[in-house]
C-alpha cells in the first residue's frame, strides 16, 4: 500500500507543509509508503496556457499511477477547476480509496467543490471540532487530527533554555496580510500598555513588505521590528524566532472563517514553552484553559491585563509554560497523532 498525497501548495505553504508535506515523511518512518506528488494543485492554476497543459498531464500520470490497493490523500486540493474535474471521474468510475483532509473553512471559498470531495471521500480528516461539525453533514466517516508538529524539533527551543531578554518581547507569526483584521485588536492594547508605561518590544514575522501592515502598527513610542519573511520550509526557522518571544500572541475576529481555524499559531509558541494569548474563537475554546496552559482574551482591557499578569509573573509563567508543553506533545504533535493517521488508514 503506497499513500500518494496531492497538495494545495508546496513545503512553503503551511497547511500543505504540516499536513502533507511532513505526515509522509513521518509515515515513512513508521514503514508506511508515502508519496506527495508534484505540482501543487494551485500552481496548476496559477500557470498559463500552454504550460498549464504540461503540468496536468503529469498529475494525470500520477493518478493513474495509484494501484487498487493504494490511497489517494487529497490535502485542501479544491483550487483547480480541472483537478478536481479528474478526481471526480477517477473515483468515481475506478473506485480507489480516497482521504480528504482540510484545515480551514475553504467551503466558503468553493462551497461546491468542498462538499462533493467530502461526499465522494471514504474518509473525511479535518482540523477542528467546527470543522468536523460541517463535514458531519455530508460524510459519516470524520476524524479530527489537528495540525501537528514535531514537539521534539519545537522542543530543542524551549523557552526554559534561553537566556531572559533585556527587554520584554511580544511576538506575532504568520502571514500578517491576511490577517490585518485580526492584528487590528492589537492595536488598541499595545496603545493602552504604552500609557501604563509598559516597557516592551512588539515582534511581527511575516509581514511580507506590507504597508499596510507597516502603518498599522505606526504607534508612537512602539519599538516595533518586522520581519518579512523566514524560510517557512525550514523545520526549524520557525522555533529559532519564537524562542525570543516572552509571549506568543493569537487575536481573531469572531468570523466563520476563523471558527473554523486549527490554532496553530499558539502550538508553536506552546510548544516553544511561550506562554500565550488568544481570542476565544473556535479552536482556541479546546486548546486553551484559562490560567492553566495560557489565557484567553476577549477585549482590549482582557489582552491588556493578561499580558500585564505574563510581564510580572514568574512563577506563573513557569506553570504556563510546563502545562503548555504537556498539552502539546500529548495532543497535538506528529509523535501522538501519527498513530492515530495509521490506525484511520487500516480502516480503509
Amino acid at each position: 500500500m503506497t499513500i500518494h498525497f496531492f497538495t494545495k501548495g508546496d513545503a512553503n505553504a503551511g497547511s500543505s507543509r504540516q499536513r502533507a508535506f511532513l505526515v509522509a515523511e513521518e509515515l515513512n518512518k513508521k514503514g508506511i509508503k508515502a508519496l506527495v506528488h508534484w505540482p501543487p494543485i494551485y500552481l496548476i492554476s496559477q500557470t498559463r496556457w500552454p504550460k498549464k497543459f504540461k503540468l496536468l498531464i503529469v498529475i494525470l500520470a500520477s493518478i493513474f499511477s495509484v494501484k487498487k490497493e493504494d490511497i489517494i490523500y487529497l490535502q485542501r486540493t479544491i483550487y483547480n477547476k480541472f483537478f478536481f474535474t479528474l478526481i471526480v471521474f477517477y473515483k468515481s468510475f475506478l473506485g480507489r480509496k480516497m482521504i480528504f483532509d482540510f484545515d480551514d473553512a475553504i467551503y466558503l471559498h468553493s462551497f461546491f467543490k468542498t462538499k462533493v470531495l467530502t461526499k465522494l471521500a471514504d474518509i473525511v480528516i479535518v482540523g477542528s471540532y467546527a470543522l468536523a461539525d460541517w463535514a458531519k453533514k455530508y460524510n459519516k466517516n470524520v476524524y479530527i487530527i489537528p495540525t501537528s508538529i514535531s514537539f521534539a524539533t519545537y522542543e530543542k527551543y524551549s523557552n526554559f533554555k534561553r537566556k531572559q531578554n533585556k527587554k520584554f518581547i511580544i511576538g506575532w507569526i504568520g502571514y500578517a496580510p491576511v490577517h490585518y483584521e485580526n492584528l487590528k485588536i492589537l492595536k488598541p492594547v499595545f496603545e493602552e500598555l504604552l500609557k501604563q508605561g509598559l516597557r516592551f518590544k512588539f515582534i511581527l514575522v511575516g509581514s511580507l513588505g506590507s504597508q499596510k501592515i507597516y502603518s498599522l502598527f505606526k504607534i508612537n513610542g512602539l519599538d516595533v521590528k518586522f520581519i518579512d519573511s523566514l524560510n517557512w520550509s525550514d523545520q526549524e526557522a520557525i522555533p529559532k524566532m519564537i524562542q525570543n518571544f516572552d509571549t506568543g500572541l493569537m487575536p481573531l475576529v469572531n468570523t466563520e472563517w476563523n471558527r473554523g481555524k486549527c490554532a496553530f499559531k499558539s502550538l508553536e509558541y506552546m510548544a516553544c514553552g511561550v506562554p500565550v494569548i488568544v481570542s476565544p474563537v473556535g479552536e482556541s475554546n479546546y486548546l486553551i484553559k484559562d490560567g492553566i496552559n495560557g489565557f484567553l482574551a476577549n477585549s482590549p482591557e482582557e489582552w491588556s491585563s493578561k499580558i500585564k499578569m505574563i510581564y510580572n509573573n514568574p512563577e506563573l509563567i513557569k506553570r504556563i509554560r510546563k502545562k503548555a508543553q504537556e498539552t502539546i506533545k500529548e495532543k497535538y504533535s506528529y509523535e501522538a497523532n501519527i498513530l492515530k493517521l495509521i490506525e484511520i488508514l487500516k480502516k480503509i
